[in-house]
């Protein structure tokens, strides 16, 4: 696979990410671990809770969309992370959801100090089955140049 640098990156160009399926089992393991709060890991509290019944942690949400950017990447020369636009949640995933991320680049600018790199912005939306919003959010990534050519 060939190396995509900053300047390889076309502004408004989509990845293809693939869709995920949220589990109640990887709800629940998520949760236990990284956020126990009672409506990510209890049916019964759930269930008594504002949303009704079991919902995913908003931080697993977002740990699952980042995984099928990463791979969505494919070759992209990131050197590291280097921020995350405002996260806004909309609505809570439960079991059974599955989700789907566009993600889009937009402003690509060359390092003003070191030539060899740059940054990139990568917006991402993220819609349920049934086409409604989940979340909103974006990453700032440090990307490397091809200062070769």
């Amino acid at each position: 696979m060939a190396t995509i640098y900053l300047d390889d990156l076309e502004k408004h160009k989509h990845l293809d990410c693939r869709p995920i399926l949220m589990t109640k089992s990887a709800i629940v393991d998520f949760a236990r671990e990284f956020d126990p709060q009672p409506f990510h890991i209890d049916e019964g509290a759930a269930g008594q809770s504002m949303f009704n019944g079991l919902v995913a942690s908003s931080l697993h949400t977002l740990s699952a969309c980042t995984r099928v950017v990463v791979e969505a990447q494919q070759g992209v020369a990131v050197m590291s992370g280097v921020g995350m636009e405002e996260v806004k949640m909309f609505l809570p995933v439960r079991p059974g959801d599955t989700f789907t991320v566009q993600a889009e680049w937009t402003d690509l600018r060359p390092s003003r100090s070191k030539p060899d790199r740059g940054f990139a912005t990568l917006k991402c939306s993220v819609a349920n089955q049934r086409g409604e919003q989940v979340l909103e959010y974006g990453y700032r990534y440090l990307i490397a140049r091809n200062v070769e050519n």
